[in-house]
């Protein structure tokens, strides 16, 4: 097709997968040759401006060469500081980013009254083999369930960990910890999943004294249903830490008297408390990005927890709905094994643990993975399937660019970074100024506690 017009030439874009030649034009055609255009571009509308991969400011790894400081978010029609794209997933297809052996700082408990208790492994319970002649999650639900209160935590047990690991450094005339990205490992596990991934997430984002300090932002109504929103939402996640407490002890396996040892017993009629938890502190970097995160632990599979690499006596225990059809299949090995993988490879966890239940909450089997061979397990199983490799590159490349986009050092000034509709970049959506006691500005701007500057 021959379209006759007044155009001026600027550079080729990059191609989505079904055009077949495609150039952004600054010029304004006919409405019926725009529309012919728009067809032969795969549905951009060339006419107005397409844009797909905001080529204008990235150099050709993807990354932005500088703040695009205006825009719209066409989701909902925020500004648009500056963008990171997501796409095409082929770039991030390059060598492997270098990704540290995770090494633990150290560790702290919550109570069932979710009070913290630093150096405290009281809540970490070992691991030993569900009965499942007896394994209904039901039991004890609702009668026997605490759930933690929906407020935000934000990362002040986090920060309080920090404070305490350089304390201790500086007593000891030891090098303090600073590292460039701070944040809990949930929210790290996002970004890992994001190429691969249609879930919004909102993240408020602070740079102080160096170091990046990322917290989710959560909606009042996600808080609210953290736990459940309906009744059938809220069995479902009981059903996860029920099965945490039928396959966990208090005391190490060797130490059981038989069968009948009180350990054993107490776990099927124990309450289920999610105050309660254990999570470990540790020190990685992914490329040239130094990282702590704070990550909950489920249980210990050694009698002992080594001094050196503890994290090599950690597991992960998950449930799943026993998977009896190929869609199932492919759904779990596509979804959900992506999830496990980023969130067990991140504190290098070696062992994920899986309860395989019925769909009325019996558990029928349990299967033990390795985390490092998930990756190998899905791969060529399906057209499109995850790859780790791109994960940690545009990982590695996302903590790149928010590094040089978010530039101002002060812990009063919050960043607002977004993945939304049309899933196609993170955006960075706002900047603003809050009052560090009060937080005014936004419910969930103020993060870094006045005790922590």
């Amino acid at each position: 097709m021959r379209v006759q017009a007044r155009m001026r030439w600027n550079h080729i874009v990059p191609l989505p997968r079904n055009a077949t030649r495609v150039v952004r034009l600054r010029t304004c055609l006919p409405e019926t040759r725009r529309k012919a255009l728009t067809t032969m571009a795969g549905g951009h509308d060339i006419g107005r401006r397409f844009n797909p991969y905001r080529e204008h400011n990235h150099d050709r790894d993807g990354a932005q060469r500088g703040p695009r400081r205006s825009g719209r978010n066409r989701a909902d029609d925020s500004v648009c500081i500056a963008s990171f794209p997501v796409y095409p997933l082929e770039k991030w297809h390059t060598r492997c980013a270098p990704y540290q052996q995770p090494k633990e700082l150290g560790y702290f408990s919550y109570d069932e009254h979710r009070g913290m208790h630093w150096m405290s492994d009281k809540e970490l319970n070992w691991y030993y083999e569900p009965d499942l002649a007896d394994c209904d999650l039901n039991d004890g639900f609702p009668h026997r369930y605490i759930t933690r209160a929906p407020v935000a935590e934000r990362l002040d047990a986090l920060l309080s960990s920090l404070q305490k690991i350089n304390r201790k450094a500086e007593a000891e005339l030891m090098p303090t910890v600073t590292p460039r990205f701070c944040t809990w490992r949930g929210i790290m596990t996002r970004i890992l999943c994001t190429p691969y991934s249609k879930d919004e997430w909102e993240l408020g984002v602070t740079l102080f004294k160096g170091t990046i300090y990322m917290e989710e932002h959560e909606s009042e109504e996600k808080r609210l249903s953290a736990f459940g929103g309906s009744d059938r939402d809220k069995l479902m996640s009981y059903y996860g830490y029920k099965f945490e407490s039928l396959s966990t002890i208090d005391k190490p396996p060797s130490q059981l008297k038989g069968p009948g040892d009180e350990a054993l017993q107490k776990r099927k009629t124990a309450v289920v408390n999610t105050n309660i938890q254990f999570c470990s502190v540790f020190k990685t970097k992914l490329g040239s990005n130094s990282l702590v995160l704070g990550a909950e632990v489920d249980c210990l599979v050694n009698d002992q927890k080594p001094l050196e690499n503890p994290q090599s006596a950690y597991a992960e225990l998950k449930t799943n709905r026993i998977i009896s059809t190929p869609n199932q299949q492919r759904s779990f090995e596509r979804h959900k094994l992506l999830k496990i993988w980023a969130q067990s490879f991140l504190p290098g966890i070696p062992k994920v643990i899986i309860g395989y239940r019925t769909d009325d909450g019996h558990i029928r089997s349990v299967e033990h993975l390795k985390t490092m061979e998930i990756p190998r397990m899905v791969r060529g199983k399906q057209a499109n399937i995850w790859d780790a490799t791109v994960c940690l590159n545009f990982a590695n490349g996302f903590l790149d660019w928010l590094t040089r986009a978010v530039t101002e050092d002060d812990p009063d000034v919050v960043y607002t970074v977004r993945f939304a509709k049309p899933f196609q970049e993170v955006q960075i959506t706002e900047k603003i100024r809050v009052d560090p006691v009060s937080g005014s500005g936004s419910s969930e701007a103020s993060f870094i506690p006045v005790w922590f500057r």
